[in-house]
């Protein structure tokens, strides 16, 4: 698969030395310049393409009940507001967070990002050991590249927090919602699992830098209707192309379109019919296409999605699942410890980073707990029971 590549730390210090040197004398005008400021700033971390974030998205503020605009907003990631200089940014920073009570849940924040052309303040709202904002000067910028380097998908890796836990939950609850619309249709029980698995893919694609941010997202909102008429045909096409290499692609194809990379693995190879949507279907979707997949934990989210084509374990989604932390606690002494120190060990040597990989490409597991009867693995040969 050819995807984009996350920017270096190297390249992105680069940019922001750039970035301040460019903005140091502007007069800093929040009415004139505050989107171009903003632009220049997204671009540093690699976000080029306008559909990456909302710019004056229309919100009411919970305090006053007045209408307002935020500045940026990169759905369940970031907002950005912007102040003339000398401004107030705490009180910027308060104005955000009225703006943020308003939004739909997959777009809430992580990150409040203010700044008034001279000074950043940025404000972790998952932050699980307080939320004290950081601050610091345009000109120190480039040494403190690091604390904006989210916007490049660059995070921390914390296992078992709970707002991975959160995200999770949320996440499996948008893919519930998306399989009992198809569910209801009456599309095909096993090709709407198969779609399911490729929209999943799309959504954490959008969020995860195999491909240019929110550019699904792009695609949901720019070539479907809003009554969901023409989405089935749209995703179908879309999933087509995304299963071909550039070279066996048709040369008319929509820019757009064309965009996506090919996907290896046979993910988009199986030929589907085409599924039927409407209005609130469609809704569903762009829906978890705003949310920030970004932040879930695959290890707690692929329990969950185990659940999602149940009725009765949908009801419970959420209320019954084992924490990243215990999961961790099996399967690091029993295989992952070793994998980590393998990998430690052979990092500046080709021969056993290769040996590593072909070792782990033979590696089979077995997880009892998801053996409804007796079966027997094509892989391995091994009678699976599940006892009763």
């Amino acid at each position: 698969m050819d995807v984009a590549k996350t920017l270096s730390m190297n390249e992105i210090r680069s940019r922001a030395a750039r970035f301040a040197r460019d903005w140091k004398d502007e007069p800093g005008d929040e009415r004139q310049q505050a989107q171009s400021f903003v632009r220049d700033l997204l671009g540093v971390y690699g976000i080029t393409e306008t559909r990456a974030a909302f710019y004056e998205k229309r919100v009411k503020r919970s305090s006053t009940g007045s209408r307002g605009y935020i500045d940026a907003l990169i759905p369940g990631l970031a907002l950005i507001e912007m102040k003339s200089a000398g401004k107030d940014l705490a009180a910027a920073e308060q104005q955000a967070l009225d703006y943020i009570d308003d939004l739909p849940d997959p777009e809430v924040p992580r990150w409040v990002i203010t700044s008034d052309f001279r000074r950043f303040r940025l404000l972790d709202l998952r932050s699980e050991t307080g939320t004290v904002p950081l601050e610091f000067e345009l000109s120190e910028l480039r040494e403190q590249a690091d604390k904006l380097a989210f916007l490049a998908g660059y995070g921390e890796r914390t296992f078992g927090s709970k707002a991975q836990e959160s995200a999770s939950i949320k996440a499996a609850k948008l893919m519930a919602s998306l399989y009992e619309a198809l569910e209801g249709s009456g599309y095909d029980d096993h090709e709407a699992s198969v779609f399911l698995v490729r929209t999943l893919f799309a959504l954490y694609a959008d969020d995860a830098g195999l491909w240019d941010r929110d550019l699904f997202l792009e695609f949901l909102e720019t070539r479907t209707a809003e009554d969901g008429s023409d989405l089935g045909p749209q995703l179908s096409l879309l999933y087509q192309v995304m299963g071909r290499e550039p070279g066996r692609r048709q040369s008319n194809l929509d820019e757009l379109i064309a965009r996506f990379p090919y996907v290896n693995g046979g993910v988009f190879e199986e030929p589907l019919s085409i599924p039927s949507f409407d209005a609130g279907m469609r809704k569903r979707l762009t829906d978890a296409a705003m949310f920030n997949w970004s932040a879930i934990s695959p290890a707690i989210f692929g329990s969950l999605f185990q659940a999602v084509k149940d009725k009765t374990a949908r009801r419970e989604l959420g209320e019954h699942y084992t924490t990243e932390t215990n999961i961790m606690k099996v399967i690091g002494p029993m295989f992952l410890d070793e994998l980590r120190q393998r990998f430690t060990d052979g990092y500046h040597d080709t021969a056993k980073l290769k040996k590593l990989r072909a070792d782990m490409s033979r590696m089979r597991f077995l997880d009892p707990a998801f053996m409804r009867k007796s079966d027997v693995s094509r892989d391995t040969g091994v009678r699976l029971i599940r006892a009763a």
